[in-house]
């Protein structure tokens, strides 16, 4: 197998699918936030990235999903949050965390759904202070490491809403945030394998995974355990998939995607 590299979403979430591809023959790991993933993917400096669903219906290059592994959850997610000044049916303009153009796709699905609200939306990248970012919002959407490293206070922000909990109320279905995908066309050779084997490794280490990683990036090893273990998701399976496509269909019906480009998965070749 040639080197391929991977681009991979640089949060505490991606750690069971990615941690120790870096040691395989012919492959190296690049990250990023999730937002940046894409222009990684099509400008040919990864041959395979874990992308933002949204990115599936909003690439300018035709991508396909590769089915071995995704992050998302069953329902509450913890690091997908709304935080608010004002009850949440009353907020008329929301700061978004723009590193991940899922979130914010799903944030307004949501609204729209439980409050039949188009709220203004602002973006920030979190580099100014919380403060700042949120000046003249009623509201913040917050991804990520930072929700734990760095959330409003509660009696600043009292009113919340976690995007994964919501989605599970309006669908009944598991939310997938992020999906491994490839440009159409690319031969990834054995990397859909590669990618499965890790996947199963890191099954059995997580423990391990969340006593080298949690502390640093701001977790407690008792939230992170509760985070990786129980919360999310790591497989892409039938009910994800169908999720994936009722979101993409929610989404076009708010013409938040011009169309809806059908599910092409990538054929792992066993």
């Amino acid at each position: 197998m040639r080197t391929h590299t991977v681009g991979s979403v640089s949060y505490l979430n991606a750690l069971p699918l990615v941690e120790g591809l870096d040691e395989e023959s012919g492959v190296t790991v690049t990250s990023d936030v999730p937002s940046r993933l894409l222009d990684t993917l099509l400008q040919g400096r990864a041959s395979v990235a874990l992308c933002p669903i949204i990115d599936y219906q909003t690439s300018s290059a035709p991508l396909a999903v590769v089915p071995v592994g995704a992050i998302g959850s069953a329902s509450t997610t913890l690091t997908v949050r709304v935080f608010s000044r004002r009850p949440l049916p009353d907020v008329d303009h929301i700061a978004v965390d723009r590193d991940s153009s899922t979130s914010v796709a799903l944030l307004q699905v949501v609204l729209h759904e439980l409050y039949a609200t188009r709220p203004t939306l602002t973006t920030f990248n979190h580099r100014p202070t919380l403060a700042e970012a949120t000046d003249g919002a009623d509201a913040v959407l917050l991804i990520g490491d930072k929700v734990v490293a760095s959330a409003p206070k509660g009696e600043d922000f009292p009113h919340q809403l976690d995007l994964g909990d919501a989605w599970r109320r309006i669908s009944g279905l598991p939310f997938v945030f992020a999906a491994w995908m490839t440009r159409r066309g690319t031969d990834l050779e054995e990397l859909p394998r590669v990618l499965r084997k890790q996947r199963e490794i890191n099954r059995g280490r997580i423990h391990g995974i969340i006593d080298r990683h949690a502390t640093r990036r701001g977790w407690t090893r008792e939230l992170a355990e509760l985070y990786l273990c129980t919360l999310l998701r790591f497989d892409l399976g039938q009910r994800e998939l169908k999720a994936m496509s009722v979101f993409w269909q929610r989404c076009h019906e708010l013409g938040l995607v011009d169309e809806v480009r059908p599910l092409e998965l990538y054929s792992t070749r066993g």
